[in-house]
């Protein structure tokens, strides 16, 4: 059986084709460009249209039938609609913090911040679609009142492909304005927000299917009524795709952004608010924490502090590799403010500890390194509340860098064990379509093969246990009190 993966993600689409025989049969992936996505705000037909064109580039040159067409895409992400259905708005991505300031705001009422936490597992913090669309209307109310829907960047492409309004709720997960226990939308926190039920999408489990609309299939030349699987949010498809439904088994996916997630049979929530908890489908929700600055970071280091330098990321990791690591700076990876474990929208990225003799591949550790601090951070607050995992499996572009992989090995001080397999949500977005259409009878006993184990270095993780104690000083003497 083979399925058609499609994958929209902060900065990049993926086409793939899947073989349930075979696994990973095509894949192409292909980052966006300025006039489609900024990161922050994405081009909705832009992307859409630039999807079908991927697609039709990779269905010539195969000979054998597609069964199924599954979808990823972006975790926090929301649209708005006209009547006839149209874009009135950009997709706003989890990157946009402008609602920092509004948010702020009701995030001084200590008691609306624990009441929807413990209802939806996500917190008053301006990456949720809650919070930038109470922003919205506040600011550009004008633009909200032409609006008749509210919808994500995974639900307009499959609205574009099969013609159904409906949301994934692995996705309204992450939107602030899901009950994770009742999985439903929750009608108190729309009230508060004034926002009509009807303007939602109907609720589905990610294996839910509809099929491909006769124009689309004909475009594409695909079999018309093609089942397209609704499928759901990167992050809880890199899970699935990483084997990682069954107890004891962390993700650590290293991308754009960066997240570490345990499944779970019902929601986990701790006291302190330091991580979030989302739904993943048929009654599994994953407890975890995440970071805005990632390969972000890097992309920024690369293209804006040193694009003259013309350095490839291979020959960055190749200086950074001549650091003297006790002596280097210190970077705090907030480019884009900060996600777990303090939620903490306006803080700010900053290197600290600078010397003139500090050099180009110094400072490129400092961020490769701060990377990781920040999910050691989460790592932490996680584990407080769940334990030790069994394994960490690690996914994303740290794939593409055994440098950085060996830190993350000896900053954590856990064998890290790679996935050996490029685009783990769009593998995992295929797998679930598997299991939907039966041919994947238990997913949650689905196994992919591994990579490489990254094993620590005893003495570099006791240099790497020294500075984060520098960094986390920096971190508590830099941030706001609540």
């Amino acid at each position: 059986m083979n399925i058609l993966a499609l994958e929209t993600s902060t900065s990049a689409l993926k086409v793939a084709i899947y073989s349930s025989d075979e696994g990973p049969m095509s894949v192409k992936s292909i980052l966006y460009n300025e006039n489609i996505s900024n990161t922050i705000t994405q081009n909705a037909e832009g992307v859409y249209n630039l999807l079908l064109s991927k697609i039709k580039e990779i269905l010539p040159s195969q000979t054998y039938r597609i069964d199924a067409i599954s979808l990823s895409g972006i975790w926090h992400s929301f649209l708005l609609l006209d009547k006839h259905r149209k874009p009135l708005t950009p997709i706003f991505t989890w990157a946009d913090t402008r609602p920092a300031e509004t948010v702020a705001k009701y995030r001084k009422n200590e008691q609306l911040w624990q009441s929807f936490y413990n209802k939806t597992g996500c917190t008053i913090h301006s990456i949720y679609p809650l919070w930038k669309i109470i922003y919205l209307k506040e600011s550009q109310p004008d633009i909200f009142s032409k609006a008749a829907y509210i919808t994500s960047q995974l639900e307009y492409i499959f609205e574009q492909l099969t013609g159904e309004f409906v949301e994934s709720k692995t996705i309204a997960s992450g939107t602030g304005m899901f009950n994770i226990h009742t999985l439903d939308w929750d009608d108190d926190i729309l009230n508060f927000a004034g926002i009509d039920r009807d303007m939602l999408c109907k609720l589905h489990e990610p294996t839910y299917s509809a099929p491909l609309k006769s124009s689309v299939a004909k475009c594409l030349n695909l079999p018309k009524g093609l089942p397209v699987i609704i499928g759901g949010a990167d992050g809880a498809l890199n899970q699935i795709g990483a084997g990682a439904l069954k107890k004891g088994i962390m993700t650590l996916s290293v991308g754009t952004s960066g997240a570490l997630r345990l499944a779970y049979e019902k929601p986990v929530l701790p006291e302190n608010t330091s991580t979030w908890c989302y739904y993943a489908l048929r009654g599994k929700r994953l407890a975890g924490a995440a970071t805005s600055g990632a390969g972000n970071c890097l992309e920024w280091f690369k293209k804006k502090a040193y694009r003259e330098c013309g350095f490839s990321y291979k020959k960055l990791d190749e200086k950074a590799a001549e650091t003297d690591i006790e002596n280097a700076p210190i970077f705090l990876p907030f480019l884009y403010g900060e996600r777990n474990p303090g939620w903490q929208d306006n803080r700010r990225a900053s290197f600290i500890g600078l010397k003139g003799h500090h050099e180009i591949g110094d400072l490129y550790h400092a961020v490769l390194e701060g990377v990781l601090f920040n999910l050691y951070q989460c790592y932490l607050a996680l584990t407080q509340i769940t334990g030790e995992p069994d394994e960490i499996r690690i996914s994303g572009g740290i794939e593409n860098s055994s440098f950085w992989l060996q830190m993350a090995a000896d900053i954590f001080g856990r064998d890290i064990i790679t996935s050996g397999i490029q685009h783990m949500s769009t593998v995992g977005a295929a797998v679930l379509a598997l299991n939907a259409l039966g041919e994947i009878k238990d997913i949650e006993k689905y196994e992919p093969t591994h990579g490489k184990t990254y094993t620590p270095n005893k003495k570099a993780n006791k240099i790497y246990e020294k500075r984060y104690e520098t960094y986390l000083d920096y971190y508590q003497r830099t941030g706001e009190k609540r």
